[in-house]
């Protein structure tokens, strides 16, 4: 009989299944424990990468199956997982997790939920995210008065092009961002974990000699607010920025980009701009689409359900796992 085999980053092997990035692993343990099988833990080892990868040493033809935590693995036995964005909201998928996973490669139509159904679970969210001014990361709680209609620029770190993601930094991207953004304000925020002290100081240095760039850490919510568009290379802040109908301008792959627009290269930010204020609606059906159709919600009542059809989908049916 199989067991299903969780790899997780060596900071978090051994945390309770309690923390809200790990829930969904509780559950799935709970699962497996009523058909008397288990959640076995391990720990990635050094060679697991961001990016999309397949590794021929067959670690993964043990006859179970593996749930990789966080990253993209493309292999016969192998699920991905990770929060898709916000708390509640799950990725187990085969494809790759977030910007990798199956979601992008998914056609996107604008009439298939209707407003109507979308309304209360968009104003949810709104109430838990934008009304308590509260997101992934812990914002600060002050108001911070922006400038109206600038142009918000979100930093990520150096992960997306690691992964491969993207051939953009933060840096080149503001600087792409300045070419295109005539006379706008642009408000730069910096990622509060991973953003490092000597990019701090380059960007301090920008704004020193621009007057247009902004450095804050104020809540994301005041910069949403007050800005006419959100431009990251594929962060979560794309997202909560339409909790506030603010478009989104992405510099990166994504598997949210059906709602977005994309930069593919440098000198197209004006363009792109231009293009992204133009949209006027649909931000509750979108959500709605993404989050409630295509992600795992970790209250559904259906969960269990859904993880055993991605679970049989693999190839490790109900069945597989009874004595």
């Amino acid at each position: 009989m199989p067991d299903v085999v969780l790899h997780l980053s060596e900071q978090d092997f051994g945390k309770s299944y309690s923390e809200p990035y790990l829930r969904l692993y509780g559950v799935i343990s709970e699962m497996l424990e009523a058909e008397g099988a288990q959640l076995v833990q391990r720990v990635q080892t050094p060679d697991f990468a961001f990016g999309v990868h397949d590794y021929v040493d067959g670690r993964f033809n043990d006859g179970n199956l593996h749930i990789v935590d966080d990253m993209s693995v493309r292999m016969p036995n192998v699920l991905n997982s990770g929060l898709a964005y916000f708390n509640g909201f799950w990725h187990l998928d085969p494809a790759g997790c977030r910007c990798f996973g199956s979601i992008g490669a998914l056609e996107y139509s604008a009439n298939s939920i209707a407003f109507r159904h979308a309304k209360p679970f968009f104003i949810r969210l709104r109430e838990r995210l934008k009304e308590n001014r509260s997101s992934r990361y812990k914002q600060t709680r002050r108001k911070t008065e922006l400038p109206d209609g600038s142009i918000a620029v979100f930093f990520q770190g150096d992960y997306p092009r690691k992964a491969g993601a993207t051939a953009f930094d933060d840096l080149s991207m503001l600087r792409d961002v300045l070419q295109g953004a005539g006379d706008r304000k642009v408000v730069v925020k910096p990622h509060p974990k991973v953003t490092a002290l000597g990019e701090i100081a380059v960007l301090c240095a920008m704004a020193a000699e621009d007057p247009r760039i902004v450095v804050t850490d104020a809540n994301i919510h005041d910069i949403l607010e007050a800005s006419c568009v959100s431009v990251s290379i594929n962060s979560a802040v794309s997202l909560e920025g339409f909790l506030h109908r603010t478009p989104a301008v992405l510099y990166g792959l994504a598997d949210f980009h059906h709602f977005c627009e994309t930069v593919s290269g440098p000198g197209q930010f004006a363009e792109t701009l231009e293009r992204a204020m133009q949209r006027t609606g649909g931000y509750a059906q979108y959500l709605t689409w993404y989050l409630r159709r295509n992600c795992l919600r970790i209250n559904a009542p259906d969960l269990e359900a859904k993880i055993w059809k991605i679970f049989a989908e693999a190839g490790f049916p109900p069945e597989r796992f009874r004595c």
